[in-house]
């Protein structure tokens, strides 16, 4: 399939739930932390743990600067260390999509930058991206560990546009979670969203994205439509 007439000089994707599927067991992941850090003499409250991981990493913060005691940089990379074990597991037993590398080896050979977002880390993801062969289709690679912050904030894709000179009119944002919307439509680039389990309609959504999709495919057929 050839495209013409681009509408996007840039298409981010997000990974897990996009382009492969990540058995990644969440709540237990939550609870280890959790554990980790009450041994440091650390509580969280309730309401954060149900949070996104940025959101109790900020938490983690103002935590430990109540404490003199403990170093942040120290804490932060016991609790990735937690999150790395877990995510490797499940990297292991991840399965791509099927119409993933075509639609990747389509956007590339039309001469669009593409980029990876992901809140996953980057022992993961690279594993992930090399057991599917992925990695080639990616100018820039935008992970956990690479110090901004997270989806739902916008900085991974504001990043990645700034760095390859787009434009947000001209960017796509590919997702499937409530996390991703928020991300695209704090960047203000256009979102489109994979069906999942978080979302079956439009009317599912807080947050809308200007395109739900049935399958990672459509993309294809979304972008020539434009």
């Amino acid at each position: 399939m050839k495209l013409s007439n681009l509408p996007f000089d840039l298409v981010i994707f997000d990974l897990d739930g996009t382009l492969v599927e990540f058995r990644y067991p969440s709540a237990e992941v939550r609870q280890s932390i959790i554990d980790l850090l009450r041994s440091v003499g650390i509580s969280l409250p309730p309401e954060v743990v149900r949070r996104p991981t940025q959101d109790i990493f900020d938490e983690i913060a103002i935590q430990v600067k109540k404490r003199r005691s403990l170093n942040l940089d120290e804490v932060m990379a016991q609790v990735n260390d937690v999150i790395d074990l877990y995510e490797m597991k499940a990297a292991i037993s991840t399965t791509i999509f099927e119409d993933a590398k075509n639609v990747l080896e389509v956007l590339k050979n039309d001469g669009l930058k593409i980029a990876l977002v992901t809140n996953n880390g980057r022992k993961a993801t690279e594993c992930m991206l090399g057991r599917f062969e992925l990695k080639g289709f990616f100018d820039i690679i935008v992970t956990r560990n690479d110090r901004l912050r997270l989806k739902p904030y916008p900085d991974g894709i504001l990043w990645v546009i700034n760095r390859v000179g787009a434009s947000r009119s001209r960017t796509l944002f590919v997702g499937d979670s409530p996390i991703d919307v928020k991300a695209g439509r704090a960047a203000g680039v256009t979102v489109a969203v994979l069906k999942s389990p978080f979302f079956k309609s439009l009317s599912d959504f807080e947050i809308k994205p200007d395109y739900l999709l049935d399958n990672l495919s459509d993309i294809l057929l979304l972008i020539e439509r434009l």
